[in-house]
Formats: structure tokens, sequence, C-alpha cells
């Protein structure tokens, strides 16, 4: 006999599919729990018994956005590859999870403006940043361990990824029609990477000289 579905975690998935709905089309500040019980179809009661507020949901709908993503870079830590591989898959991963996300897109930016003085929301990302660094630094510290990348401050590189990969988001935003947002991922990063990335053709002679293509 199959077993039996969680009924909590039917009810907060569908709260949550709800609240992404209502926020999507009023807004953060312009959505009430009022519209997100009527959107659910589920009691006021229900509502209130797994989320008290807006900000309890913000987090809720932050991890489902965002837990896809993760779990599938958490598993590069894993795998016996290269740092250059690893960064390759990393980049591959984050493209095929985020052209999910773009259905989520008017939300997350809202959320990214409310961290400016919304806490909850502030903790939150802040979360999501630690999170990246932490899957991030370590494969960029690893290559420069065993001699792939040059000698670069790992976590500071993981903050440029970082940036890099957020920044070419909030470009597309506005600019949709004058950005390939793959591509320009792509383009991006690449260039971030040659900028630490040794030439395969980097030789280290007995003499201590050296030769690098770059």
């Amino acid at each position: 006999m199959a077993p039996k579905p969680d009924v909590s975690e039917v009810r907060k998935n569908q709260i949550i599919q709800a609240a992404i709905n209502v926020f999507t089309r009023q807004g953060f500040h312009g959505a009430r729990m009022d519209d997100i019980v009527e959107e659910s179809g589920l009691s006021k009661g229900t509502l209130y018994w797994y989320y008290k507020s807006k900000e309890e949901l913000i987090i809720s709908i932050l991890d489902h956005i965002f837990a896809g993503e993760f779990a599938k870079m958490e598993a590069l830590k894993n795998e016996n590859i290269s740092a250059r591989q690893g960064l390759h898959k990393f980049l591959e991963a984050y493209i095929a999870e985020l052209q999910k996300m773009l259905i989520f897109a008017p939300i997350i930016y809202e959320f990214y403006a409310l961290a400016f003085r919304n806490k909850t929301v502030r903790v939150v990302m802040q979360r999501y940043l630690h999170t990246f660094i932490s899957i991030v630094e370590p494969i960029i510290q690893y290559g420069i361990d065993n001699g792939e990348l040059r000698d670069v401050d790992a976590h500071q590189a993981a903050i440029a990824l970082g940036a890099q990969l957020e920044g070419t988001l909030l470009l597309w935003a506005y600019a949709p029609d004058i950005l390939s947002l793959e591509d320009q991922l792509r383009s991006g990063v690449k260039l971030l990477f040659d900028s630490i990335i040794i030439s395969e053709d980097f030789e280290i002679f007995e003499n201590g000289g050296e030769n690098a293509s770059l």
C-alpha cells in the first residue's frame, strides 16, 4: 500500500503557491493575507495555522524557489572532478535551474528591493549568499591548491562570481530585448574564469622558470 501523502506538506505547498500567485499579481505590500486565503481555497484558520504573517511566507517562498538550485549545486561537492570541471558544472546547473526560476522573477526582484528595509527578507537573502559562497569557495580553493587556478582569495572570488551572476540577472530584468540571458551569463562568467584559470599550456620548468600561454 502506497504511503499516504503528508497533509501538512500538501497544505504548505498549496499556501506557498497561492502566496506566489498573489505576490506576483499584487506585489508584496499590495497583497493581504485574506487574498492568499481566497487564492488557496483554504480557510483563514488553516492559513494562520501554518503561517502567521507575510514575512513567514517570504521565508518559505524563497526556500521553495532556491531549494532545487542548491540541491544540485551541493551535489558537486561529492564529485571527484577538477576545479575547472566543477566550475563549469556549477554554471550549467545554475543556468538549468534558472530556467525554472524565471517565472518567479517579478517576486524575487521585489524581495531584493525589500531587503533594504525588511530585516526578515535581508536575513533570508544573506542565508542564500552564505550558501552560495559555501558551495563555490571550496571548488575555487581546491583549484588553487592543486595548481589549476591562480593564487587568489577564494572567498572574494566566490563573491565576485555571485555578483557577476546576480548583476547579469538584474540587467536582463530591465533590458530583456537587448540581452540574451543565457549567452550573457556564460560570456560574463567565462571572462571571470579566464582571469583565474591557469592555461592548460602552463608549465613549471625544473629551473623554476614559467611558461604560460595566457
